[in-house]
């Protein structure tokens, strides 16, 4: 449409739809795109909810190659909510915000209508005002306002304010149609599908831990609550930490640093921002690992690791995430000082693992007939993070004393296995370190007098 006359000084840099749309979606993988949605549903859950359980709340989402569906009863959209920033692209300064809102940036919903297709509806009821809006994207590009601009907002199909709505139907139906054939394929695959649960299960386990039902094609979605190892030899470390200076709310930080079950994928730093896991088992720079002599890098020996950073605020625009919540921002001022904070009490915990190694080691070569520091970690049970009492340091066993007698050192020496284990038939013996042993009482026996000496 030809531009309408302007100020001959006037230089246009304003967006087209369609640039904005491909930049808008280009960089979020589509399982987080979906997880976008489910967290209004949990800003809608917290609104009802704040600081109760989530028992008999529910998100269903119904996923095939014909049509994407999300519902949920957790509320609804306010009318004036929906009329002036639920369905801007961004958010504004104005705009009211939940007590420890998830889905403050603006863009979330938005995003993932355009990630997924073509044609788009939404029906939400609250307890007084019901709407629908459906949105034909191809349509929607096309238009321009009468001064020939072209024309970002969308209107209601249907709309009834100052209403009586049961409790029952008050609630949030998005359905999402002509879906992209990439999205289509990918919605067909059984694996995505399960990728996606686990997804879904690890970003809101903590809404899922206070009662919320997540159904993904009607199975209910499960997880296991992250716990850390207890007892009165073995503690978790857990810092209270709190930061005034970035805004007008406080950002609140719980920070744990303990043992769980041993797993190499699942040891790690894991990060929350108002209950919204960010970082999930994370083994690099971006916490704590490979900080030259203060952390090493991960490594097996440390796979019963767990830390867990829980930072909230009230105004979610302070915590340390990124836009599409998928780790953390390194640059943020709280993070920074948090991640300090991180290092230290990492730092007790594994130099407890590297004595359980090898304690270990030193037990299966026979140089130690106990292992007292992993039974104590078999004595230890699992607790809930809501279980642990504020702790400054990690409590652990220490090794015993060394027993009684001359000081010890360490031969090796490298020989054809061949004669290793000709030498091994020889001794009677079956492992490499016995050989070492028995040839060298034998040198010093024949070779350094009866008495070996």
């Amino acid at each position: 449409m030809p531009d309408t006359p302007q100020d001959p000084r006037q230089i246009k840099a304003s967006p087209t739809k369609e640039f904005f749309i491909h930049m808008l979606v280009r960089d979020i993988p589509l399982p987080r795109s979906i997880i976008d949605l489910i967290d209004n549903s949990i800003d809608g859950a917290r609104r009802i909810r704040p600081t109760g359980s989530f028992d008999g709340l529910w998100v269903r989402l119904e996923i095939k190659p014909s049509q994407f569906r999300i519902a949920d009863n957790c509320g609804g959209i306010p009318v004036e909510n929906a009329r002036n920033y639920a369905f801007r692209f961004g958010r504004p300064k104005e705009a009211t915000s939940i007590t420890g809102s998830i889905g403050q940036f603006g863009v979330g919903m938005k995003r993932t209508f355009f990630k997924l297709g073509e044609e788009f509806r939404v029906f939400s009821n609250t307890v007084n005002s019901r709407f629908s809006i459906e949105i034909k994207l191809q349509e929607w590009i096309a238009r321009y306002s009468p001064e020939g601009e072209e024309d970002w907002h969308f209107r209601f199909k249907t709309l009834d304010e100052d209403v009586q709505v049961p409790t029952d139907d008050q609630g949030t139906i998005i359905e999402i149609e002509s879906l992209h054939p990439s999205v289509a394929e990918s919605f067909g695959q059984d694996e995505f599908i399960s990728r996606l649960s686990q997804d879904i299960a690890v970003a809101h386990s903590m809404s899922m831990d206070r009662g919320l039902c997540i159904t993904l094609n009607g199975i209910p979605l499960r997880h296991d609550p992250l716990r850390l190892l207890n007892s009165t030899l073995i503690q978790p470390a857990h810092v209270e930490l709190e930061y005034t200076d970035p805004g007008p709310k406080p950002v609140k930080v719980n920070l744990y640093a303990g043992l769980s079950e041993r797993s190499k994928e699942e040891g790690g730093w894991y990060v929350f921002c108002n209950g919204r896991m960010v970082l999930r088992a994370d083994q690099t720079n971006l916490t704590v690992w490979a900080e030259g002599e203060r952390v090493p890098k991960y490594h097996p020996d440390f796979a019963r690791f767990r830390g867990l950073a829980y930072f909230d605020s009230d105004d979610a625009s302070l915590l340390p995430w990124t836009t599409t919540k998928t780790g953390v921002d390194a640059d943020s001022l709280v993070y920074r000082a948090v991640r300090q904070q991180m290092i230290e009490i990492t730092r007790p915990v594994l130099e407890f693992l590297r004595k359980v190694e090898d304690e270990r080691k030193k037990h299966e070569d026979g140089d130690v007939q106990d292992n007292p520091l992993a039974r104590a970690i078999a004595g230890a049970s699992a607790a809930g993070i809501s279980d642990l009492p504020a702790r400054s340091v990690f409590v652990a066993p220490q090794p015993p004393p060394p027993p009684p007698g001359p000081r010890m050192e360490t031969i090796a020496y490298k020989k054809p296995v061949e004669q290793i284990d000709r030498a091994k038939e020889l001794l009677c013996v079956s492992t490499n370190k016995k050989v070492g042993e028995k040839t060298f009482d034998y040198y010093l026996k024949y070779e350094g007098g009866a008495d070996g000496k």
